[in-house]
């Protein structure tokens, strides 16, 4: 029988990677309408067996998947400015988007008056915050206020600073010349005992910016290892087994944080090659991954405003089924146009740039010239 390698199903015609972005979106949106509706993070789906509790794990997924699929787009973009276009393309609009809807919504539910809303400076400060990536705690005047869980907008995009932060560290790292396997083995080894090193000794603490920037350098990184070794990494149902009984002894334990990141993503890329037919196409084709994450967290909120004494089966299902519902024109009318504008923007950015360039090598030989010409003495004719 022949051995899959990871480099055998990076054609997305060949994986499922759409799909488990999908389902780890869909899994986000379910840890969340457990936790807003009762407002105890406790509440969780696996917060009683695992460190990182249903939502948490899909996070992983998300950047071992980002990794590997990012660190593709990167050895394909013809230009770093394209590759960096592309990726902010693929966060800003809808979010951009999705907190335009916010604020409209919150002028609706709030329980201000429509002038005390639009006056108030946490308005325009929320739709700056979530540009900057820097509002998933923040909120809106009167808005959510009397909720299990009060008053928070959107906490679903905090990760988006630290994709938006690997992205760049990749192209940092790509034009340094790192990503070929000899290079790129050093920089593992040297990142992952720091990040390792800061997850165990932290392990019993209160989670910090630090250990979230660790955990997911570790997630993302493996992703991207998994693409540089892709001729040598081997996909088998037998490592799969071997990861997850690794993860199940570490339970519990200062490794358990660590382990977990290996495991889930050694699993889920095993998982990308499992043959699923139309589906795999079908998801390819519309992918509502993005749009489900962004806009789940105050649909939930929203039905949790207008009935608070909803079920949290019903509050769960509504909630996926609005997410979806919501996705689906963002992919269709936002997302994916502005995906395909990214060469257009790029190279109308790189001649601007160029022409700028030109500009400033040519006004110092201009003066130059015009210095030279000043020095040459004057002669009588």
């Amino acid at each position: 029988m022949a051995l899959t390698r990871v480099g055998d199903i990076l054609d997305p015609k060949q994986n499922n990677f759409t799909l488990l972005r999908l389902l780890a979106a869909s899994a986000v949106v379910i840890s969340h309408a457990v936790f807003l509706h009762s407002g105890h993070k406790a509440d969780e789906i696996l917060s009683s067996i695992t460190y990182f509790n249903l939502g948490d794990h899909a996070v992983n997924v998300f950047f071992v998947l980002s990794g590997l699929t990012v660190a593709g787009s990167f050895a394909k973009s013809p230009s770093i400015t394209e590759f960096t276009i592309a990726r902010g393309l693929r966060i800003f609009p809808a979010l951009g988007v999705c907190a335009l809807l916010l604020v409209l919504v919150g002028a609706i539910v709030t329980t201000c008056t429509p002038t005390q809303f639009l006056s108030d400076t946490r308005v325009w400060r929320y739709g700056l915050s979530t540009l900057l990536l820097g509002s998933a705690a923040t909120g809106l005047p009167g808005v959510f206020g009397e909720n299990p869980h009060p008053s928070v907008m959107n906490a679903s995009i905090w990760t988006l600073k630290y994709e938006a932060a690997c992205y760049l560290l990749l192209a940092f790292v790509g034009w340094l010349g790192f990503l070929t396997k000899r290079r790129f083995a050093w920089l593992l080894g040297l990142s992952w005992a720091i990040a390792g090193g800061v997850l165990f000794v932290r392990f019993g603490h209160d989670t910090t910016p630090l250990d979230q920037a660790a955990r997911f350098w570790l997630c993302f990184s493996l992703g991207i290892g998994f693409y540089v070794f892709r001729s040598q990494i081997v996909l088998s149902a037998f490592g799969v087994g071997a990861v997850s009984v690794l993860f199940w002894l570490t339970i519990g334990s200062p490794l358990e944080r660590i382990v977990s990141l290996f495991a889930t993503g050694y699993a889920i890329v095993w998982l990308g090659k499992l043959p699923i037919g139309r589906l795999r196409s079908l998801t390819n084709r519309i992918d509502l991954s993005y749009g489900i994450y962004i806009f789940g967290w105050p649909i939930t909120q929203t039905l949790m405003l207008v009935q608070p004494s909803i079920s949290v089966w019903l509050l769960t299902l509504l909630s996926l089924m609005l997410a979806m519902a919501v996705a689906l024109p963002s992919w269709l009318l936002i997302e994916r146009p502005a995906m395909r504008a990214r060469r257009t923007i790029s190279t109308s950015i790189e001649v601007r740039i160029d022409r700028l360039r030109q500009r400033l090598i040519s006004k110092p030989m201009d003066e130059t010239a015009q210095h030279t010409r000043s020095m040459q003495p004057i002669t009588d004719k």
